[in-house]
């Protein structure tokens, strides 16, 4: 599992930026992160992350106005989406096998489906942080 992070200004769209270790402290709300894994391309976008990425990349206002979990991402004519279509596209070239992009906003229930794949959160003989977030959704509900 990899998962990336990478400034809109100044990238070579022809190099993988470096790998961030899989913790839930490296995300931050104001960032959206993509995550690669077997399956799948990840993009977890945070809630306050910018209004102008958001409107590039998913042609919406804000982040509470994207879908809790979108399949895809349609290309648009701006550096942000070429940047980020440019990027997923060097990672499928790397890793030559098919997988399928989904987009899950931080606050949807579908925002599991990124953070269960931080393994790195987890140290011996304690739950990793999806865990944790597992036993306290059921507790309260």
């Amino acid at each position: 599992k990899q998962w990336y992070q990478r400034r809109v200004r100044g990238t070579d769209k022809n190099v993988i930026p470096p790998r961030l270790s899989l913790t839930a402290e490296k995300l931050t709300r104001q960032g959206a992160f993509l995550l690669q894994t077997h399956e799948y391309f990840i993009i977890w976008v945070g809630r306050n992350v910018s209004d102008i990425f958001v409107n590039s990349l998913y042609n919406a206002a804000s982040a509470s106005d994207l879908p809790d979990i979108q399949n895809g991402l349609e290309p648009f004519d701006n550096s942000i989406s070429t940047m980020v279509h440019d990027l997923i596209s060097l990672c499928a070239k790397v890793r030559d096998a098919p997988y399928t992009l989904i987009s899950v906003r931080e606050d949807s229930r579908f925002g599991t489906l990124f953070l269960q794949h931080l393994v790195e959160d987890r140290s011996d003989g304690q739950i990793s942080y999806y865990e944790f977030l597992q036993k306290v959704q059921q507790q309260v509900g």
